[in-house]
């Protein structure tokens, strides 16, 4: 009874706070956002949806983009209530902005410049892009989570230390992924990719970023879970 009683009175002083409003709605615009955007995934990379459907892909290309945008304004105006918000916003929209010059590369015209021009050379420039991408996305998240950690702190401590305990697993997880990733495209540009390829190292890396991507599949679940929990204490 003891536990009940603790656990209505975290919940009557969050719902007492002057911005409960709106951090009950931005968590659940953030949840919801959340789950639209793992069904553009499912649609577009797992069932290859777009692959298969040409137009089909430019929709569900353009919904991720504006799924992406509609999270960026919720974040913002979370910011009125936690401000580290705002830092979340910022470091989003690196990955945001080339998410667009990304998705050129399938275009069957660069595909034939790439063929026609110096590997090497783009190699390099991919690598440097992947690495700024992802120290960006390391940020975001990085900010974005502790955030919502800093709605709970003084009220609700032990949601406050899940938050901050979500942010190093995913912080760990997106900066190991980009790592394997781009250490995969410095073996391409070094004639060690062939030791690698012929002893059978390249399938253990490329079974190392399958499983890190899973993990990251993983978080990001949590991360739902918790929003939804979170849209409710706030509630």
């Amino acid at each position: 009874l003891s536990l009940v009683g603790s656990e209505m009175c975290i919940r009557d002083s969050l719902r007492e706070r002057p911005n409960a409003p709106l951090l009950h709605k931005g968590f659940q615009n953030l949840f919801r956002l959340g789950i639209a955007n793992i069904v553009i995934n499912l649609l577009n990379n797992t069932f290859k949806l777009g692959d298969k459907i040409p137009a089909l892909g430019i929709v569900l290309s353009a919904m991720s983009f504006a799924v992406s945008v509609l999270a960026l304004v919720v974040l913002w105006k979370l910011s009125a209530a936690v401000p580290r918000f705002r830092k979340a916003v910022y470091f989003n929209l690196l990955p945001l902005i080339a998410l667009p010059f990304v998705a050129l590369l399938d275009a069957p015209s660069v595909q034939e410049w790439i063929t026609a021009s110096d590997v090497s050379a783009i190699l390099v420039v991919l690598i440097i892009l992947l690495g700024l991408i992802f120290l960006f996305a390391t940020l975001a998240a990085y900010h974005q989570l502790t955030a919502c950690a800093e709605a709970f702190d003084g009220a609700d401590d032990a949601m406050a230390a899940k938050w901050r305990s979500l942010c190093t697993w995913q912080v760990v997880v997106i900066g190991c992924f980009g790592a394997f990733l781009t250490l995969l495209l410095l073996l391409g540009l070094s004639s060690a990719s062939f030791f690698y390829f012929y002893n059978g190292g390249l399938i253990v890396l490329l079974l190392f970023i399958l499983a890190i991507a899973i993990a990251l599949g993983v978080v990001k679940i949590i991360e739902l879970v918790y929003l939804y929990r979170s849209a409710k204490l706030y509630e």
